[in-house]
């Protein structure tokens, strides 16, 4: 059987007709000024009829032009609340801070008596020594280094400076200590003592994590893993830079941890 309009061969009836309905090219080569065409609006194909495009576009599926729009605006979509959920995160914490130093001062206010109780507490504490400092580092553990800025501050105040600091200013992060020589010393920040906590911990902080990365090694390929080894990497190296006195995000997340523990206002 022939196709009267482009000459084509084919088998059977049903064929035929199937082609004249949806032959793209055949369609177009006896279209004419009277013949409406109609193009599917979810791929290529085109045809004479409304009825037989109804038919088409039921089954049709979307192009993958159209998919590919479809998905790039749900990536975007995703990609606002990612960023959305990153910004309130940062937020959450830093009004978890602010809520920590509101409680923190409201446990005390600074009264007479909190002033005798205080230069008592300060009378009592044991002198701080680079000796004792350096006698503790074999307490220091690898469950210390991945707990990071508050796992360290654990580690001081369970050994090296168990009873020897008090901070007197929260806010300020004054703290106070005894030297070799039984003189209290103010320390904002900490800026002596933590070098000194840093410089005593770092030989045997470079050890521990050594070993720890070498364990970890057998693992590779775990994307936890991976993450575990840059971050106690990235203490390592903060903690170098401490006992240099360099005061990184790493060093104030430190004293903030040893001044809520110790807090005598």
């Amino acid at each position: 059987m022939k196709c009267e309009h482009c000459n084509h061969n084919f088998s059977s009836l049903s064929s035929l007709n199937n082609h004249i309905k949806t032959a793209k090219y055949c369609i177009e080569k006896r279209a004419s000024p009277t013949v409406n065409i109609f193009n599917c609006s979810k791929c290529s194909k085109s045809f004479s009829s409304k009825r037989w495009l109804a038919s088409h576009e039921s089954k049709c599926g979307e192009s993958i032009e159209t998919l590919l729009i479809k998905l790039n605006k749900y990536e975007d979509v995703i990609k606002h609340l990612e960023s959305e959920v990153i910004n309130k995160n940062i937020h959450i914490k830093e009004l978890e801070k602010q809520i920590q130093e509101v409680v923190l001062k409201a446990v005390s206010r600074p009264t007479t008596t909190n002033k005798t109780q205080i230069n008592n507490f300060i009378q009592q504490l044991q002198p701080i020594t680079e000796d004792k400092l350096k006698e503790s580092v074999g307490n220091l553990t690898i469950d210390h280094i991945k707990k990071g800025p508050e796992g360290y501050a654990q580690y001081a105040l369970e050994f090296p400076l168990k009873d020897k600091i008090i901070c007197v200013d929260y806010s300020r992060r004054k703290v106070k200590f005894k030297d070799k020589d039984g003189n209290v010393i103010t320390d904002p920040e900490m800026t002596g003592l933590a070098t000194k906590f840093f410089n005593s911990i770092k030989d045997k902080n470079k050890e521990l994590v050594c070993l720890y990365a070498n364990e970890l090694k057998e693992k590779l390929g775990d994307d936890e893993i991976m993450d575990t080894m840059v971050k106690i990497f990235d203490y390592k190296m903060s903690v170098d830079k401490g006992s240099e006195g360099e005061k990184s995000e790493f060093h104030h997340d430190f004293v903030r941890q040893i001044c809520s523990k110790t807090i005598k206002e």
